[in-house]
């Protein structure tokens, strides 16, 4: 089988693993449906990227001892049954309860141990080109819901909420158990056909097990470097629709369609990010990320008028997708690719980090100061730190 295949199917298992971004969709006829408030229906949300985040560790470790196809198996079967069981939970004594642990617990935790495998799968054979190879895989995660937010919308209007949960459980598991199949790690022996240059580009700097990268600063840089990374995203993110409304003055529609062309550019973000890994190195890659987010967030705060809001926020969300490219290139050029699955898990967490500092600050400043000025003045500030922790920091790994 041709090895660039293994980035397309990725993208396809990406875009049902990131429906977790459309969550947006079910929250008002949950809301409808049990009477659950505003704060309420956004705890599944949270507690699903908790588990993912915490899962993904574990999924690397499980790669390393049952294998990829195996482990997508397992992955891709807890989703769809996490999924499933939610649409049981009207009646259950306590819906909400049993929310968080059918949607949240479980079908997080089936997204953290599949995420991190077709990421491994794609590294390893296409090691000359892991950055773009990467890039193309996690694509779907940030495509995920411009497809299946209508998706999802249309099965609701059609056959409501507690049915929809059902029918993307069972169409989700088969298509992930089906697209698991195919996954399988290169031989030990084998080394992709390549020119001298291309072979001096496979080459891993080192090959650390969890251990040892933890004890070196190289590790602590790409872990601060990612959640500054991605800070100003979430910070975008979480700011968009309402930004546009409160001050450029849009209507929700128009508003509403300048979120779904900003996610167009998060998804874009992540092949053009792991193309410059390829061709610039990782670190150059981070700086030239710093710089646009510094860029940026000042120009976010001068965003009165449609074209700059548009410009501005467009590029957060273009470097908040990238980031997710830049990380795992940097963890397999960094630390190798014998023990990337675990290894990249503990790196995630620094995207944790990003997601929980990022909106919990913007909206905190926003509150105290009436204005979304001092989020994105804090975003350009945070920006020069990183840009000073990449510089210092990515390079060859020392204890």
């Amino acid at each position: 089988m041709n090895r660039w295949i293994y980035p397309p199917i990725g993208l396809v298992i990406n875009l049902m693993l990131g429906t977790i971004y459309s969550w947006s969709v079910f929250r008002k006829p949950l809301e409808s449906f049990f009477g659950w408030s505003a704060v309420e229906s956004g705890l599944p949300f949270t507690v699903f990227l908790l588990a993912f985040a915490l899962l993904m560790p574990l999924g690397g470790k499980l790669m390393e001892v049952l294998g990829p196809r195996k482990t997508s198996l397992m992955g891709g079967a807890l989703v769809g049954l996490g999924w499933f069981l939610t649409s049981l939970v009207a009646d259950l004594p306590e819906p909400l309860i049993f929310t968080l642990i059918f949607y949240g617990v479980i079908a997080g935790a089936g997204v953290g141990i599949a995420y991190g495998v077709p990421i491994s799968v794609s590294s390893k054979w296409i090691p000359e080109r892991r950055g773009l190879a990467v890039g193309v895989t996690i694509l779907g995660f940030g495509l995920s819901p411009l497809i299946t937010a209508p998706i999802a919308n249309h099965l609701i209007y059609e056959v409501g909420v507690m049915r929809t949960f059902a029918y993307l459980g069972i169409i989700f598991g088969a298509l992930l158990i089906v697209l698991s199949i195919p996954l399988s790690f290169p031989p030990e022996s084998w080394a992709p056909p390549s020119t001298s240059a291309q072979a001096a580009k496979t080459r891993v700097l080192a090959e650390l097990a969890p251990r040892q990268m933890i004890r070196t600063l190289t590790f602590y840089g790409l872990w601060l470097s990612y959640a500054l990374g991605t800070l100003g995203g979430f910070t975008a993110i979480s700011l968009a629709a309402k930004y546009g409304q409160e001050v450029v003055k849009l209507t929700p529609e128009l508003a509403a369609a300048a979120t779904a062309a900003f996610a167009a550019f998060n998804g874009a973000g992540r092949p053009a990010f792991g193309y410059l890994c390829d061709r610039l190195g990782v670190r150059k890659t981070a700086l030239i990320s710093f710089l646009i987010i510094f860029a940026a967030a000042l120009a976010a705060t001068q965003a009165h008028i449609l074209p700059l809001y548009l410009i501005s926020f467009a590029l957060l969300w273009l470097v908040f997708g990238g980031w997710l490219a830049i990380a795992p290139a940097g963890t397999s050029t960094f630390f190798g690719l014998k023990h990337l699955g675990t290894n990249y898990g503990i790196v995630f967490t620094g995207y944790g980090a990003g997601a929980l500092i990022g909106p919990t600050l913007a909206s905190y400043l926003q509150t105290i100061t009436g204005s979304y000025s001092p989020a994105f003045l804090t975003t350009a500030v945070l920006a020069v730190i990183g840009l000073m922790i990449s510089a210092a920091t990515l390079r060859p790994p020392k204890a």
